[in-house]
């Protein structure tokens, strides 16, 4: 198998990594390259005709993906420092806030640089936020805020769970989606 794949105008980087798994898994790495997870017993030729099947999904996903790298800014680890410091404290007045509107209350709040969430509650009562919040504007912070809390109330994402948030933030769709398209970019 070659360690890249031409679609279109984009020749896209491949990585392959076999395990232990049942099933095949492709996604598309911040660095606009396709890594794809296989099983040790799957054979070249299966793993080739799956990426030729969802050759449109990784041409539009590599896409957004250099896209995002384009836009994205480095920062100094001295910037990043100051811009954790501005999230904890607003992210702390927001969650005052909104904890006394839904009437819940939590042990700890943390600020980090986690990966692939925006926020979190643990069953221990810890609340953490992704630092980058604070680059994102008011009501996007409210919602991810909003959202932390209501799973004190509800564990999961079920229809109670939405239902208190929308009892805060009516217009809690309007934000979710708006932080699918566009939280990358942070």
């Amino acid at each position: 198998m070659q360690d890249y794949i031409e679609i279109e105008d984009l020749k896209i980087p491949l990585s392959l990594v076999r395990g232990k798994r049942k099933t095949l898994a492709i996604s598309i790495t911040p660095e606009a390259g396709l890594l794809v997870q296989a099983p040790l017993s799957m054979k070249e030729a299966e793993i080739e005709r799956f990426l030729r099947q969802r050759w449109y999904w990784i041409y539009k996903q590599t896409k957004r993906a250099l896209e995002i790298k384009q836009h994205r800014v480095e920062r100094t680890p001295e910037e990043v420092e100051l811009l954790k410091e501005k999230a904890r404290k607003r992210l702390l007045e927001k969650t005052e806030y909104y904890k006394a509107i839904i009437g819940v209350d939590y042990k700890k709040l943390r600020i980090g640089s986690q990966k692939t969430r925006w926020g979190s509650f643990s069953s221990s009562g810890t609340i953490s936020y992704n630092w980058k919040l604070i680059l994102m504007p008011e009501e996007i912070m409210d919602y991810v805020v909003v959202h932390e809390l209501c799973h004190i109330l509800e564990m999961n994402h079920s229809r109670a769970f939405w239902e208190q948030v929308g009892r805060v933030l009516p217009d809690y769709r309007d934000r979710r989606k708006w932080l699918k398209e566009n939280g990358m970019k942070f």
